[in-house]
Parts: structure tokens; C-alpha cells; sequence
């Protein structure tokens, strides 16, 4: 995650070890989507997986220490992705079409297990609520600091963010990937629509 090289496994049981740990991670995220933070145990992630509850503590400490690899393990990758459209797209009204069509492909196709997690958890730990929304900040600014170069009402810049973001948070639940688009398809079109709105701001 940190991208140190100390980090990369280089041994083959280190790989098998961390495939196991990143497939307990996706696993882990669907039954905390599932269930919220509370409804979720151990044993419940276990079973999704064909282990005894107890063995998941060969991986982790704890339920808390499980939640937080899983935000911070697809919050990691997220930002790299959206940096690095922030850096090399100089025109701000592509780069925020740029940024919602790669939002888009983040939930539909690489992480739709984990979008619940910062969009609709509730998270009674304060510890976990806080890191839940520091991350959710973090992956707001880009959008936000794009939008503002745009040069619309502020205001409404703003109301234009939040029912970007309420469309978005919901996304994973309505779309259908055996349906008539393909996640290319639907980031281009989604990422079309949601622009539209600063850009008609901006004329």
C-alpha cells in the first residue's frame, strides 16, 4: 500500500500469503457491507470463506484491524488512480470528466465490494468513523479543487458535488454488469452526465 519495497512480497509464500490476505479483505468487505460493522463478527467472514473464525487471526487482530485494512487497502489504490489524472490532465472540465469516468470503473469493476464501506457504513468505533471520513475527505478534494478551477458558482459547484456523490454512493447497488453496458460504456456515459452540470454553469 505505502509502495515501499519492503512491502512488495518477493517469496513465494509471502505472495500466497498475500493473495489469502487480499482475498480476506474483499471477503471482509462484502459481509461488512452486508451487515454493517456491528452485524459483522469473524466467524461470519469465516464462513464466506470455508475457514474456522479462529483461523482468521493467523491474518488479523482483530474485527478493527480487519475494517481498516480494508478501507485503507482500496483507498490507497483510489488515490494513486485519481492523482495521477489530477497531474497529467492540465484542462480542468476533461480532467473532471476524466475523474468521474475512472470513479465510475473504481466501483462498478475494481472495488464495488467496498464502496459501502465509506458511503453507507455506520460505524459506532470513533476511531473507525474518523478514519472512515478523513479517507472520504481525502477522495473528495480532487473533485472539488477540480470543480473550483472551473470557475461556477460556488454554491452551486457545491450542490452539483453532493448529487454527484449521492449518484455515485449508490451505483454498485443498480448496476447491472450482465445488463446492456459494460463498465467502459457506463463510465463514459455516467462520466458525461455528471460533468454536464459544471460545464453548463460555466457557459
Amino acid at each position: 500500500m505505502t509502495g515501499r519495497t519492503e512491502d512488495v512480497p518477493v517469496t513465494r509464500a509471502e505472495r500466497k500469503r498475500a493473495d489469502r490476505l487480499a482475498r480476506l479483505e474483499r471477503v471482509a468487505a462484502r459481509v461488512f457491507a452486508k451487515h454493517g460493522y456491528e452485524g459483522t463478527n469473524l466467524d461470519l467472514i469465516a464462513a464466506e470463506l470455508d475457514l474456522r473464525g479462529a483461523s482468521l487471526y493467523y491474518y488479523v487482530s482483530s474485527k478493527e484491524e480487519l475494517f481498516l485494512r480494508c478501507l485503507r487497502k482500496s483507498a490507497a489504490d483510489v488515490s494513486a488512480r485519481l492523482g495521477a489524472i489530477a497531474a497529467a490532465e492540465p484542462d480542468p472540465a476533461r480532467r473532471l470528466r476524466l475523474l468521474f469516468r475512472e470513479q465510475v470503473l473504481i466501483e462498478v469493476r475494481d472495488y464495488p465490494e467496498y464502496v459501502p464501506l465509506f458511503f453507507k457504513a455506520r460505524v459506532s468505533v470513533e476511531r473507525l468513523a474518523d478514519a472512515v471520513l478523513s479517507l472520504r475527505r481525502e477522495h473528495a478534494r480532487l473533485f472539488e479543487e477540480t470543480a473550483r478551477e472551473l470557475g461556477t458558482d460556488r454554491t452551486k459547484t457545491r450542490l452539483c458535488l453532493e448529487i454527484a456523490y449521492g449518484t455515485l454512493a449508490y451505483l454498485p447497488d443498480w448496476y447491472d454488469p450482465e445488463g446492456g453496458l459494460g463498465p467502459g460504456e457506463l463510465a463514459d456515459q455516467l462520466a458525461g452526465l455528471l460533468v454536464e452540470p459544471f460545464l453548463a454553469e460555466r457557459d
